[in-house]
């Protein structure tokens, strides 16, 4: 039998059913349960909290949005609770205690209209003045000026949003989908041959390092959206590193050749005579200066 039980139960009140419905009782005790452990108490009673799109979604995932957009109407419209979808998405509810249910939920508790009927008044002749009384200072509470505060639904419906997180993940299928693996054979476009007199690279240079930017890519197992920019740049860098070099070699050359000029000779033909100096005052031995 508990294989047929998998979670906690939800509970269904069957008197608020005959007087709210099946689903507005049963989808108000969820909301009293969440509100219950993760709402913020006021001082007049009522529970508010706030809840994302798509928890608000699996409080009664069992029904479907339209069914749990409808029972939430209904509950707002009996007055159990206040309900508004806020520009990101979120639920906003605020649950009122019975007490402050308004006097349209509980046709009950109505007066009869006998009682309520006003007291007929004496009539009185009223004063002649030529010119209009002065009107009243308006005084506009932040409120009225704002407008009427924010219904849930109401009679133009849901205004939908759409989720953050699917517009990330519809903007990166996108861009996954302009991407391309390297191929064998790989030529860059004339997009590619356009750039380089701008950055004076010839084409005999881009050409040799064709096979090894393929290669090098091909075992990588990598996309990219735009080969070309990936060759330039490849292309720019090996460039840079043949000027380097040759400039290298060139400042290399000219040194040799300075060390083996006339200088080299010069110095190389004094050693030579001051080895011969030196071995003639070591010969000569009636020299005793030494």
């Amino acid at each position: 039998m508990r294989d047929w039980l998998p979670e906690a139960p939800v509970l269904f009140y069957p008197s608020l059913a005959r007087e709210l419905g099946s689903d507005e009782a049963l989808l108000l005790t969820i909301y009293a349960d969440y509100a219950r452990h993760a709402g913020m108490h006021g001082d007049d009673g009522s529970v508010e909290c706030i809840l994302p799109h798509s928890r608000w979604l699996q409080l009664a995932d069992f029904w479907s949005e339209e069914r749990l957009r409808t029972a939430t109407e209904s509950l707002a419209s009996q007055g159990c609770l206040q309900a508004s979808l806020n520009q990101g998405g979120s639920v906003r509810l605020r649950l009122l205690p019975r007490a402050q249910a308004p006097a349209e939920a509980a046709p009950e508790t109505r007066q009869p209209e006998t009682a309520a009927a006003p007291v007929p008044q004496p009539v009185q002749q009223l004063p002649v003045y030529d010119a209009p009384p002065p009107r009243p200072a308006r005084r506009d509470s932040m409120i009225q000026r704002r407008g009427p505060a924010p219904t849930f639904g109401g009679s133009i419906g849901w205004r939908r949003h759409e989720d953050e997180l699917q517009a990330i993940f519809k903007q990166a299928e996108e861009r996954n989908q302009q991407l391309q693996s390297m191929q064998l054979g790989w030529q860059p476009s004339d997009m590619f041959h356009a750039m380089l007199p701008r950055h004076a690279i010839p084409p005999e240079f881009a050409s040799e390092c064709l096979d090894e930017f393929v290669l090098y890519w091909l075992d990588k197992d990598r996309k990219e959206s735009n080969w070309d920019q990936k060759f330039l740049a490849w292309v720019k860098r090996e460039w840079v590193k043949k000027q380097t070099r040759d400039a290298r070699e060139q400042r290399y050359e000219q040194e040799r050749q300075t060390v083996t000029g006339g200088n080299h000779e010069n110095t190389r033909h004094d050693s030579r005579e001051k080895r011969k100096r030196i071995t003639a005052a070591i010969m000569d031995i009636k020299d005793t200066d030494w």
